[in-house]
């Protein structure tokens, strides 16, 4: 992933670590414990506790955060947990329940890989926090982990389900947009930077050009910007590209 786009990843993981004290939702309590596996591995597990002392492991990892927001408008809000495996750059699993009629329901759980949770945000008003992913083309055709391109969309709850509404709240894939363009173009200007790190600005500058509907124009601007090899590559691995665009699990 571009060195600006995976500095903002981390950011985002390492502040929803740091929110996951003991916290009440609805009946319950939540609670991140640590414990020690039967390898001695450090794990942590998301407990519910409820008042008559019985308990829920909601999450089970190397590291676990875990937040509360209003996903779906409807009271009590939702809790968002991500739950790291501890491997080198991977792997995120993001999942979010709801209470409904004070059981615990699943509305979505989802291996994201190298990506996972950036931004949640009611950026509106309207009641409801959008979701935004970031999925990370690791590696992605024989790339660095920190030249691999990376896609950032957002997605709200709509008539019982996730849907994708990037264009409709356009501003993390925008800004992801402008620094892959901002650092392409100082690669250009400068000369200094080659192969593998100038395809991955290229395709991070594509990929979200084109979940924003202005795929085409980006692609005519790369033809007419970048080494051939660069668009060759692009060619090459375009259907790789475009293969993470489905719904959210």
């Amino acid at each position: 992933m571009p060195r600006v786009l995976r500095a903002l990843l981390l950011l985002a993981l390492t502040q929803a670590a740091l929110a996951s004290g003991p916290f009440a939702w609805g009946p319950y309590t939540a609670v991140v414990e640590r414990y020690r596996d039967e390898g001695g591995l450090e794990m942590q597990r998301l407990l519910l506790l409820q008042k008559d002392g019985e308990e829920m492991v909601l999450a089970e990892d190397y590291l676990i955060s875990a937040e509360l927001a209003e996903i779906t408008g409807t009271e009590p809000p939702e809790l968002i947990v991500n739950a790291y495996s501890g491997g080198a750059h991977c792997c995120n699993t993001v999942s979010i329940f709801a209470l409904q009629g004070g059981e615990v329901v699943t509305l979505s759980s989802g291996d994201w890989g190298n990506g996972g949770l950036a931004l949640v945000r009611d950026s509106d008003g309207d009641g409801k926090a959008e979701l935004t992913m970031v999925h990370v083309y690791a590696y992605i055709d024989g790339l660095c982990y920190a030249c691999s391109p990376a896609v950032w969309r957002t997605y709200v709850w709509e008539d019982g389900r996730f849907v994708e509404a990037t264009r409709r709240y356009p501003g993390p894939t925008q800004k992801a947009v402008e620094d892959a363009l901002a650092a392409l173009n100082k690669a250009l200007d400068l000369g200094s930077v080659k192969g593998p790190e100038l395809t991955g600005y290229a395709a991070t500058y594509w990929i979200n050009a084109y979940a924003l509907g202005r795929g085409e124009a980006a692609w005519r601007w790369l033809a007419a910007r970048v080494p051939p090899e660069v668009t060759g590559w692009l060619e090459k691995n375009r259907i790789a590209l475009l293969r993470p665009f489905s719904a959210l699990p």
